[in-house]
């Protein structure tokens, strides 16, 4: 006799037939994305936080609080990936689902392989396969490279934060991007963007061609 596999909701870890229980689902604080042509730098909230930014198009799940936080660090650092599964399932059904233009292509934000090494995996590739999974957009990671080895982000001033990341991306010359016109750069989180600016100028530097859309899954507004 099968006896049936019993699955809890990641958030109130109550009995649930998906990843994230309908409740759970429902209290969600998401971003009204709609109300911005699906373009979270037309939400003054947002584009006041990212001042220093050079791209133009962002589109992400919610503000980086509980419960959307727990599930991004339980899949930073202990590597939970039914975590990327169900945030992925989110990102899929609440900014893609609905948008006509899509990139052809996306773009994980890479580690260094110093750390890459510690950790053995890179969070937002993980999230990009799940999405890869529900979407068939392609990803790759063999594009752009992280050259320099820098600090953790997580304590750094915005001033400290642009210093320690010049320079800190690399494109491959082979394969190349020349047949895409759209693509999306995807990292987990965006704070204040020193870190997805930089990536994305270093791929508009060796492809002023394309439109680069910017994705994450939560940002971390201003609250004040």
């Amino acid at each position: 006799m099968l006896i049936p596999f019993e699955q809890h909701c990641l958030i109130c870890k109550q009995s649930s037939t998906n990843l994230i229980c309908h409740y759970c689902k429902e209290d969600l604080a998401l971003f009204e994305l709609t109300n911005f042509d699906f373009n979270l730098m037309l939400y003054p909230k947002v584009k006041k936080g990212l001042t220093k930014v050079d791209f133009s198009h962002l589109v992400a799940l919610g503000d980086y609080q509980w419960p959307l936080s727990k599930l991004l660090t339980g899949l930073k650092f202990s590597a939970y990936i039914p975590n990327a599964k169900a945030l992925a399932n989110l990102f899929v059904e609440h900014c893609i689902k609905e948008q006509t233009n899509l990139p052809q292509l996306i773009l994980p934000i890479p580690l260094h392989k110093n750390r890459y090494l510690q950790r053995k995996y890179n969070q937002s590739i993980e999230l990009a396969k799940q999405i890869n999974k529900q979407t068939n957009i392609p990803i790759t990671t063999s594009i752009m490279y992280r050259s320099k080895a820098t600090q953790a982000q997580t304590n750094l001033s915005a001033a400290k934060r642009r210093q320690n990341l010049k320079n800190a991306f690399q494109i491959a010359t082979k394969p190349d991007l020349f047949q895409y016109q759209h693509v999306a750069l995807f990292d987990d989180v965006l704070t204040t963007g020193t870190t997805m600016n930089y990536a994305y100028h270093a791929l508009k530097t060796a492809y002023p061609h394309l439109r680069i859309d910017i994705w994450c899954i939560c940002i971390t507004l201003a609250h004040r």
